[in-house]
């Protein structure tokens, strides 16, 4: 089918756009559905193809928010972890009290993945070899806008909520002043994201469900052009499921202008050993509150009543050989326990690609080389590399988006009444550039050195430093032609 077909297709039957796609975490047995797993054959022998069976277990994103929230964690319902009791006064059993704890890796490993993605701001490349003084100045307005709107920090709530809820929205739109915004639409706020691809995988209907204040859902479907806002009619007479398409609004963008990102949770291969972490860590708790104090063992023959002097209490031995004694009993060592726990916490590091570093683990004595540092943040290097490149396309549509956005809001305010047109031509691309720890001074002057060596051109080196202004190329523009009079 077309794409159009496609669209009338799904507004025919608003019901079809609630299909999405669920999230998955294992599955529910070791077996294999495919005939062929494990057979020997010849290597000349062809075999019949097989469609792909694979069955996995539903994880909702309710279950997301809940491994989120510390005090909703599984370990403090069990029921398992054992308690130990102690006899009182009366012979009676008692249960020691203890307080089980949750441990909050997973929003750890969520804000540790943001920061290594998001932690440096958008990187803008103009692919033009001669740019005109105004095709620079209106670049150099389109990146005034995105900081002046804190597109970074939209971007950066985008990857912090999709990394917790398993998908995000970012909705461009203009407010009542005709002023291009940004908005994020999340499970966590009640809205569910639905996408709806064609046969190759191109985007064709983005959809949003979400109930109103009223308590009235509705379904809002964005293709290229319209918004087409159904609302679910109490009348159960009505044809399609009880879905009525309330308005159709064109929304002003010539591409949907819902830009959405789905992806693994930033804990999903490690909930397992999380878990596991929490029950041995729950259990050695109980043990130490019991047993994890030293003891003061007497051992002699005393008189029921004591002597108390100057507060203290004087025990006398009466025993007729004299062997009475006192000695501090020292509990067991744990550190078997500490280093099983310390092995589960490695274990978590590598499956989730995080890397945490204490206080504890930096030496102050001696020099730490730059290699030495990024080969200890391996895991986040790689991991923020690879999410550099998944979210490209997401990077990339939202600057298409609030450049088409910024270009009418400048038409409309007078302040520029060719933009739209001006900034159609403007081919511009946006990036994600991984973050990590360095020394500004040190990069600045090797940008500077650089330059010297004629290895990058002042531009680049303007565009790359730490400290530079949006329009910093006109300003240095600006006052070589000062020097130049």
């Amino acid at each position: 089918m077309t794409r159009q077909q496609i669209i009338e297709k799904l507004l025919s039957d608003p019901a079809k756009m609630l299909l999405k796609r669920p999230f998955t975490r294992g599955t529910d047995t070791f077996s294999i559905s495919d005939r062929n797993d494990g057979i020997i054959h010849e290597t000349t022998e062809y075999l019949q193809a097989i469609l792909p069976n694979v069955r996995r277990k539903i994880v909702s994103q309710e279950r997301f928010l809940k491994e989120l929230d510390p005090s909703c964690h599984d370990v403090l319902f069990d029921e398992n972890i054992p308690s130990i009791c102690v006899k009182n006064n009366d012979g009676m059993q008692v249960e020691i009290e203890y307080k089980k704890t949750a441990v909050n890796f997973q929003e750890r490993i969520r804000q540790k993945k943001t920061l290594s993605l998001c932690g440096n701001k958008r990187i803008f490349t103009l692919h033009e070899h001669t740019p005109s003084n105004k095709l620079i100045e209106n670049f150099e307005t389109l990146k005034w806008y995105w900081e002046k709107r804190n597109q970074d920090g939209l971007d950066a709530k985008a990857v912090y909520t999709q990394l917790g809820m398993g998908d995000v929205g970012l909705l461009m739109y203009f407010n009542e002043r005709n002023e291009i915004r940004g908005r994020i639409l999340s499970y966590e706020d009640g809205y569910v994201i639905i996408s709806h691809n064609d046969d190759n995988g191109e985007r064709v209907m983005e959809c949003v469900y979400y109930r109103d204040s009223s308590g009235i859902e509705h379904i809002d479907s964005y293709t290229d052009l319209h918004l087409y806002r159904f609302v679910l009619s109490q009348n159960v007479k009505e044809s399609n499921g009880g879905w009525v398409l309330e308005e159709v609004i064109a929304h002003g963008f010539s591409e949907i202008p819902l830009i959405t990102k789905r992806g693994a949770v930033a804990w999903n291969d490690v909930q397992g050993l999380i878990e596991l972490f929490e029950i041995i860590y729950n259990i050695f708790a109980v043990i130490q509150k019991r047993h994890g104090w030293g003891i003061l063992y007497i051992r002699g023959k005393f008189r029921e009543q004591v002597q108390k002097i100057a507060g203290s209490i004087i025990l006398n031995d009466t025993s007729m050989d004299g062997k009475g004694s006192a000695e501090f009993k020292t509990p067991p060592s744990p550190t078997n326990t500490i280093e099983f726990l310390d092995s589960i916490l490695d274990q978590i590091q590598i499956g989730s690609s995080v890397t945490f570093v204490l206080p504890k683990d930096v030496k102050t004595g001696g020099d730490v080389s730059g290699i030495a540092m990024q080969m200890t943040r391996s895991f986040d290097i790689e991991s923020a590399s690879n999410a550099v490149i998944e979210w490209q396309n997401f990077a990339d549509k939202h600057c298409r988006l609030f450049k088409e956005g910024l270009a009418k809001e400048l038409v409309a305010t007078g302040e520029n009444k060719l933009a739209i047109t001006e900034y159609q031509d403007m081919k511009v691309t946006c990036s994600f550039k991984m973050w990590q720890p360095f020394d500004e001074a040190s990069y600045n002057q090797m940008l500077c050195t650089m330059k010297g060596a004629g290895i990058i051109s002042a531009k680049t080196g303007i565009e790359k430093n730490t400290i530079s202004t949006p329009d910093e190329v006109s300003r240095v523009m600006a006052e070589t032609k000062e020097e130049t009079v």
